[in-house]
């Protein structure tokens, strides 16, 4: 299974926030990764995931500039990926 790199855009695919995009913050382990999106989970307050709950896509924010505005700014950016038939998309479920 391809592991999720720090400033990676993801998306949520399970539990209450399925479609909201983040991106991650830190790597927990092989299975789990902090994300935040800048608004309500914020870098202070990130979200605990799964992996195998989270769709990456081929977009990084550079690790050097990530702070709460970067992300808020670099999600906006890329939300038109959605649109446009998730280019880069990687799914990290099994099964």
């Amino acid at each position: 299974m391809g592991l999720l790199e720090v400033g990676q855009l993801v998306t949520s695919k399970m539990g209450r926030d399925s479609g909201k995009k983040y991106v991650v913050v830190e790597s927990l382990n092989d299975n789990q990764v902090n994300v935040a999106d800048g608004f309500v989970r914020k870098m202070d307050r990130p979200k605990r995931k799964n992996v195998k709950h989270l769709v990456g896509h081929g977009f990084s924010l550079e690790v050097e500039k990530m702070d709460d505005k970067a992300i808020r700014d670099f999600i906006e950016q890329h939300s038109h990926v959605e649109n446009l038939g998730e280019e880069g998309l990687t799914d990290h479920g099994q099964g």
